[in-house]
């Protein structure tokens, strides 16, 4: 059995293929920041075809469904969306704040992605005794306790690899995009019908 984990949030394509025993097959990491939706699957397509692998032969596709760019996200879970529902495979997600804390490796970690200005989604995760707090928003003036990833100033992260832990099943949800906060469009839409 071989699994996939695609990751679009931050500030280009990871992916990462492993075996039932969480070993790796074959991992990509692609700088594609402005051509994302049309490089995807021409990505994923030679990772699969230089692996000696067919989309048949993976089992389990995953994606990063959030939160982190808009439009990374938007294009990631469209792309492998579309690519599973042709191979007749069934596409699950995993939240970047999840997947984060599991790559971090620490016990205790307060994960958190810059959403606007000094505003940040975070989650807090004690490993030691499986306890998590619900996914939060809040303002930050200093953000020295937080793992902040994937922004200006944050750390990048391959967040595919979290596949390769054997505490990711606990957090496979489904693969509805995830953003903590509406979107400028909507913001300006909102302020229309208001008016």
């Amino acid at each position: 059995m071989k699994y996939m984990l695609a990751d679009t949030s931050g500030k280009g394509l990871y992916v990462t293929i492993c075996d039932e025993n969480r070993v790796p097959f074959s991992s990509v990491f692609l700088t594609l920041e402005n051509s994302l939706s049309e490089k995807m699957l021409w990505a994923m397509d030679n990772l699969l075809s230089g692996s000696g692998l067919t989309p048949q032969d993976i089992d389990g596709y995953y994606v990063v469904k959030g939160p982190g760019s808009f439009t990374g996200i938007r294009v990631g879970v469209a792309t492998l969306l579309g690519f599973c529902m042709a191979h007749g495979k069934q596409l699950q997600g995993i939240c970047s704040l999840d997947a984060a804390a599991i790559v971090s490796g620490s016990a205790k970690i307060t994960t958190a992605v810059r959403l606007r200005g000094k505003l940040y989604g975070y989650r807090q995760y004690d490993f030691e005794n499986n306890v998590f707090s619900e996914y939060m928003t809040g303002k930050f003036e200093n953000t020295d306790g937080l793992f902040v990833l994937n922004s200006v100033g944050g750390n990048t992260v391959n967040l595919s690899e979290a596949l390769l832990s054997e505490k990711f099943a606990m957090f496979v949800s489904d693969y509805a995009p995830m953003y903590m906060r509406p979107s400028e469009a909507e913001i300006n839409f909102d302020k229309k019908c208001i008016a």
